[in-house]
């Protein structure tokens, strides 16, 4: 799996589909003295070992996932449109056991018709017994009748006593089945709570401006207490990335070293409907496709509260913690009992250079890397294309092409509280625009000169103004 994430990095590098990505990721002032990119066509684009070995961090480079802590269960209950709700025992925000009584419907009505349909069988059934009166005097007189006439007069008429009574029979027997349903029915005039939990929210049904309709609207919503679950949100065009039983890692968003671990066990087949602005970093531009959902099983919820946004991303072994330098095989080659990686020399070309390699890791498919190689320096992933001497293009913000160099010739630097990288910036004299190197929104005022920096699009140009 990593393999294949790898792999749609290097795509996106070689496109220049990444490039968006890695800036507001990676770009910590790598551009080194000396290192300048080159324009052909044919540039081999290399990255930091450091920027490629901080793969599954959740810092961009895997597919991140938005996500909202939900609770595991949830019971919608609908009003019966055929009753009217008597009284409701509880409010929103109260715990409630399973069993527990919420609400009741008025009962009078069902008592009514309960009663009318006990006496219309009273009815019947006296009626069927004066019948059997009937029939057994028509049968002394037809047997007595000497005129078959007469006995013919007297059968014809037991025959019609006889189908009113199996007619009678038929009624009470759905007046009792009637009777019956009624009385389930007013059993079940006091609806209970089929689990525990918390009451999160109640539909009111007298308050005309409410669009509450009991036909198709949810009057009480209960939401599982303690046992929590994460809904994700993805893209259409990640979809296929997912599946079920996919382990997972959920990040915080308000302290990135807080995370949790889980699996995922639901992909939604159905469109959501929630806005793409939900699916978190990407490759791709989300702004006109469909999102769906999916649901994460956690191992342990500690500390997750109902409703919090995290981040999501797959679980790849990355919380791991190692102690060296590892590499992707996928950067590595090996030939002849030993190891060499694409690098890119002080002469701006692409060099095959040994290394030397450790202990492997098959569930990371990465390499320890022992020696001949440094976090600052640039590689290149393995590809059949490249060959030594090949230019290089150095994927970082702060690296400059071989036409450009002299624009730096205008550029001033600015440290704004003189502590390094965090805030610096260059000023183009020429343009009068101000260059971020590190994309972190730097804000800066000159009381003096009443002169203010800022960022206007986030697109990492600093802009000034002058009062």
């Amino acid at each position: 799996m990593k393999k294949v994430v790898i792999t749609l990095l290097v795509l996106a590098l070689l496109g220049g589909g990444g490039y968006g990505a890695y800036y507001y990721f990676f770009s910590d002032s790598a551009g080194s003295q000396g290192r300048v990119s080159s324009e052909s066509e044919d540039a081999i684009y290399v990255m930091t070992v450091s920027a490629i070995t901080g793969y599954g961090t959740g810092t961009g480079v895997t597919e991140t996932y938005a996500g909202e802590v939900e609770a595991q269960a949830t019971i919608e209950i609908k009003l019966d449109s055929d009753r009217t709700l008597d009284e409701c025992y509880v409010k929103e925000g109260d715990i409630v056991e399973e069993g527990q009584e919420l609400f009741s419907y008025e009962t009078q009505d069902v008592e009514d018709d309960i009663a009318q349909a006990e006496i219309e069988i009273e009815r019947d059934q006296m009626e069927i017994e004066s019948n059997e009166a009937q029939i057994t005097q028509n049968e002394k007189l037809m047997a007595s009748a000497t005129d078959s006439d007469d006995k013919t007069e007297y059968y014809l008429e037991i025959l019609q006593l006889q189908n009113s009574n199996k007619s009678l029979e038929y009624e009470i027997k759905s007046k009792q089945l009637e009777i019956e349903s009624l009385r389930e029915t007013l059993d079940e005039s006091v609806v209970t709570a089929e689990m525990g939990g918390i009451i999160q929210s109640i539909a009111d049904v007298n308050d005309s401006s409410d669009s509450y309709s009991s036909s198709d609207s949810v009057y009480i919503t209960i939401l599982a207490e303690g046992d929590y679950r994460i809904k994700g949100t993805v893209n259409e065009l990640n979809y296929d990335d997912l599946y079920e039983g996919m382990p997972v890692i959920v990040h915080s968003r308000v302290d990135s070293s807080i995370t949790w671990t889980g699996s995922i066990t639901e992909i939604s087949t159905e469109q959501d409907g929630s806005d793409s602005d939900d699916y978190y970093y990407s490759y791709y531009d989300s702004s006109d496709t469909s999102t769906y959902s999916f649901y994460v099983d956690l191992d342990n919820a500690d500390g997750l509260l109902l409703g919090q946004h995290v981040y999501l991303e797959e679980d790849a072994g990355q919380l791991e913690e190692k102690t060296g330098l590892w590499l992707s095989e996928y950067y590595i080659m090996l030939e002849d009992d030993a190891a060499y990686v694409w690098l890119a020399n002080t002469s701006n070309t692409i060099e095959k250079h040994e290394i030397t390699v450790g202990d492997y890791d098959e569930d990371l498919e990465e390499y320890e890397v022992l020696d001949g190689l440094e976090a600052e320096d640039y590689i290149a992933p393995l590809s059949d294309t490249i060959s030594e001497g090949d230019p290089v293009y150095y994927y970082d913000i702060a690296a400059v092409t071989s036409d450009d160099t002299d624009d730096y010739d205008d550029l001033e630097y600015y440290d704004a509280d003189e502590e390094g990288d965090d805030d610096s910036f260059y000023y183009d004299v020429d343009e009068e625009e101000y260059y971020d190197l590190d994309d972190d929104d730097v804000y800066y005022e000159e009381d003096d000169d009443d002169i203010s920096y800022y960022d206007e699009d986030e697109d990492g140009v600093i802009y000034y103004e002058e009062d």
